[in-house]
């Protein structure tokens, strides 16, 4: 039988660092770290964990799949406990920002959904956690640095730079209250070469667990906030005072943003919080080993290379990702329950079935027969028996003596004399020959276990035998202490005394008979020597006694043990039961975005799992069931589970490679097509928000997590049937051989498309909702919607504040004024459209021949001499990129610009395309 071998594949880590912020980013790094363990058997050192919340959260537990508990250790956690904040909101540099009418109510169990709160823990703590981001930071780094390869499966990148993710929910107080400030200070720890990615969950998923009202205009407070912050540079930065430091921020807090709803383009409803939570941690786990190669590109490399032309539609940011996650898998947990069944039905039918002795007291005789047992007078003989063959015969000698007045001293002197000899010796052989037969006959008891139990239900055949065997050595052991009292008696009943006053009698009768003091001695010794034999018989039936009652003592010895095993026996089976009602439930949570290869025939592929055969591969591991009564109940669980592991290693050993490569390329090509629509990103927009000159921005990247780098996918026929983005597929080994994984990044949306965006911005833009925001001055900050459709006013709006040829609306003492014919002749032909650029734009708009009128005068400059509209217009758009570059565009009209150079593109492209 071929063992099982773990193969994992090598993989180049850059040094990651992943923060985990609330109870949605505690939640995600746990189930996170418990895949990283569930493949490379534990965390590479190059990847840290951080969770941060502002509750303690009760430290739940993932399992590996030996069973093994995974936490996160204390190191890993940071737990904001303030009893007392409002104090710190009169220091200055909380003060400037707090906003003054929330309730500073004690940090102890959570922020209560309010975003300020966080912020305020944070800002409390934030000696501490700064402390433990450089931490992490400078661990990762330095492995790096020292170049530490830690096994040979793992190699650090020799890239530069640091990858972080955040991770937590938009929704509550604690992440969407931490984010941005714990992206700022991570920032500055990092050098251009690192990524910042973000990915925050969105509210939907919250909507119907109870105290969650703020969740939707928390979302809407904290993307505003990202949104706007896409705008630092250099020249447009800002500073944060902690009280420990001034944080300056030049650049954004994120290279990318990933925003994980809870439905997905297709419409797939993701209804749990735990669900989105471990594909959040599935993407990121094929995120962090997405580069293959020394010198290869990450997803957020990709997606930052993506985004540096820094394009905006309708003067938003595209600057969002979302992600889908799929699995394309053999019946794993098929497997899994089929092993579990195997291995219950080898313990309940094979090692603990209750099977009749048809003939017990049979094999009992048999056994005492052969042990020499049987016969209470074979044990006494064999108790008794010479090593010169025969048996002892105890004897009283008289030797020469005299037959006078001397013979009755002399007889009792040596009677005394032998006496004491005759009990040494008697207690001398029957010790060695009960050593003898307790040797042999708890060796052949000890035979009989070993051998009996080492078989199919071999331990109940030796529970029911041993049972009665020590009855019947119980019986046995009565018997011989009844031969043994009678024998005493008898013993006690032989007086010498008589003959002895016989033999006085005879030595002191004046006329002395030496004949008749002979046979006064003769008949003395012959006393005696019945009294010694029946000792004797008394001594050895004690000894026979002792030996039923050793064997006993033995039996119940083995008993003991048997009960025992059976105990730890009774445990396994129920923990080999529970865990197939885990295994039956989790395969009832039907998780939408798995697809499993159903082609296989399990049946007839399924092993035959016996107990000869499990008795066999035990004895072939040097071991005997009998150990098993000195083992731990998970002990005998793991021998087992290790055995069913073995039988069924030719089936599990499949991987989803060999399946496909083994299929028709028409079915395995259904399979991938079938991952690929399942792997759809998580969240839903509405294209038609978006010009259609701008829709191909939207783009995607896709990357399979394969067993290894030596992947069917990369040559024909299947390279061709995978389904792909824009660019060509990237793989990544994560040495999961019963998985292929697809992680689908979608880029390019703005926020305003989203799905849900407007429902977001009422509940924010309710009075009656807490204050959304980290700052209370950032209330003015731009809506994510930007303003409805104009008709296409805006674009002849835009172009007709252009220079010369165009000038058709100028700016005149801060005042906006337009050329028409609407105008009166005594206004010189010009109308005042009005005080702001945002104002002249509505009056504009408004007016509808005015539109058209500009819209045909603009279309006439510019076909009058095409190639100096076009000159012009570029550097009309260079012009203003650099005034919004500069600062010098009031923040109150920033938003009307950016879409007005838009629209001057779009129009500068359409003449491309007419051309």
């Amino acid at each position: 039988m071929l063992s099982p071998t773990v193969v994992r594949p090598t993989v180049v880590f850059r040094p990651t660092v992943v923060i985990g912020l609330g109870g949605t980013g505690y939640e995600v790094v746990l189930k996170l770290k418990k895949r990283f363990i569930d493949v490379y058997g534990s965390v590479p050192e190059v990847i840290r964990f951080i969770s941060i919340d502002t509750t303690e959260n009760i430290q739940e537990r993932e399992k590996s799949p030996d069973g093994t508990k995974v936490i996160l250790e204390p190191n890993e956690l940071y737990a904001i406990s303030v009893a007392n904040p409002l104090p710190l909101t009169r220091n200055d540099h909380i003060a400037e920002w707090w906003p003054r009418d929330i309730s500073a109510a004690s940090l102890i169990s959570g922020a209560g959904q309010i975003r300020a709160r966080g912020r305020l823990a944070l800002f409390a703590k934030v000696a501490d956690i700064d402390a433990l981001i450089a931490q992490a930071i400078n661990a990762v780094r330095e492995i790096r640095t020292n170049k530490q390869a830690f096994s040979d499966n793992f190699q650090v990148s020799s890239r530069d730079g640091v990858e972080v993710f955040i991770v937590g929910s938009l929704a509550g107080g604690t992440g969407s209250g931490t984010f941005l400030d714990v992206a700022f200070l991570t920032r500055e720890r990092l050098n251009n070469f690192s990524n910042i990615t973000g990915v925050f969950v969105l509210p939907r998923v919250f909507a119907n667990i109870p105290q969650t009202h703020l969740v939707k205009s928390n979302a809407y407070g904290a993307l505003k906030e990202i949104e706007h912050f896409w705008g630092l540079s250099p020249s447009n930065s800002i500073e944060i005072d902690y009280g420990i430091r001034k944080v300056k921020a030049d650049r954004p807090p994120f290279d990318a943003v990933f925003l994980i709803d809870g439905v997905n383009k297709n419409g797939t409803v993701v209804g749990r919080p735990d669900d989105l939570q471990n594909l959040v941690a599935d993407g990121l786990y094929i995120q962090i080993g997405s580069q293959i190669g020394l010198d290869a590109a990450n997803v957020a490399d990709n997606i930052r290379a993506y985004l540096a032309t820094g394009e905006k539609i309708r003067g938003r940011n595209i600057n969002y990702c979302s992600f889908g996650f799929a699995t394309l898998t053999l019946p794993v947990q098929q497997y899994e329950r089929m092993k579990l069944e195997d291995a219950q039905n080898l313990l309940k039918n094979e090692l603990m079935a209750s099977t009749p002795i048809i003939d017990l007291e049979n094999e009992i005789t048999r056994f005492l027969e052969d042990c020499n047992l049987a016969e209470v007078t074979t044990v006494l003989n064999a108790l008794t028996e010479s090593d010169r063959g025969g048996q002892i015969k105890p004897e009283f000698r008289i030797g020469e003596m005299r037959y006078d007045h001397t013979a009755l001293p002399t007889i009792k002197e040596l009677y005394k004399r032998q006496l004491d000899q005759f009990e040494q010796r008697t207690a001398q052989e029957l010790g060695l020959s009960f050593y003898r037969l307790q040797q042999t006959t708890t060796a052949a008891i000890a035979t009989f276990w070993e051998r009996s139990l080492n078989r199919p239900n071999g331990l109940a055949y030796v529970l029911q035998f041993l049972t009665r065997l020590s009855q019947k050595l119980d019986e046995l052991q009565q018997s011989v202490q009844g031969k043994s009292q009678e024998a005493k008696s008898n013993f006690n009943a032989l007086k010498l005394e008589t003959h002895e006053q016989k033999l006085k009698e005879a030595s002191e009768t004046f006329f002395k008979n030496k004949n008749t003091i002979q046979a006064a001695c003769q008949r003395y010794k012959e006393r005696a020597d019945q009294k010694w034999k029946t000792y004797l018989h008394w001594k050895r039936c004690d000894k026979a006694a002792e030996l039923y009652g050793v064997l006993r003592a033995k039996v119940e010895e083995i008993q003991e043990k048997c009960q025992r095993l059976h105990s730890n026996l009774d445990k396994v089976y129920r923990d080999l039961e529970q865990s197939y009602h885990e295994v039956n439930r989790q395969g009832s949570n039907d998780n939408p975005f798995i697809h499993t290869i159903q082609r296989i025939n399990l049946q007839s592929k399924r092993p035959k799992v016996a107990g000869e055969d499990f008795i066999r591969w035990h004895r072939e591991q040097s071991e005997s069931l009998t150990n098993w009564s000195e083992k731990k109940a998970e002990d005998v669980k793991n021998e087992i589970l290790k055995f069913v592991d073995e039988a069924y290693y030719p089936l599990t050993s499949m991987t989803v490679e060999q399946v496909l490569a083994d299929s028709n390329p028409e079915d395995a090509g259904q399979d991938l097509q079938q991952l690929g629509k399942l792997a759809v990103p998580l969240w839903q927009y509405e294209l038609s928000e978006i010009p259609i000159q701008q829709q191909h921005l939207i783009t995607e990247f896709y990357y399979y997590g394969v067993e290894s780098n030596n992947t069917i996918f990369s040559n024909p026929p299947l390279s061709s049937r995978l389904p792909r983005g824009n660019n060509n597929p990237s793989f990544v080994p994560t040495g999961e051989p019963h998985k292929v994984m697809l992680f689908r990044v979608e880029v390019g949306v703005p926020l305003f498309a989203f799905n849900g965006m407007k429902d977001l911005e009422s509940a924010y833009l309710d009075p009656n909702k807490v204050f959304k925001h980290l700052h209370r001055n950032w209330t003015n900050l731009p809506n994510l919607i930007p303003q409805e459709d104009d008709g296409g006013a805006l674009r002849w709006f835009a172009l007709a504040l252009a220079p010369d040829p165009y000038k058709l609306i100028v700016n005149q003492s801060k005042k906006y004024f337009v050329s028409t014919e609407q105008a009166k002749r005594s206004d010189d032909g010009v109308l005042l459209l009005g005080d702001t650029r945002k104002s002249a734009f509505q009056s504009f708009k408004r007016n509808l021949p005015l539109v058209q009128e500009i819209a045909n005068k603009v279309e006439r400059i510019t076909y009058e001499d095409k190639e100096k509209a076009k000159s012009t217009l570029k550097s009309y758009i260079k012009h203003l990129n650099q005034l919004l570059k500069d600062g010098n565009i009031n923040a109150l009209i920033q938003e009307q610009v950016e879409m007005e150079i838009q629209e001057i593109e779009a129009y500068l492209k359409d003449l491309d395309v007419i051309n």
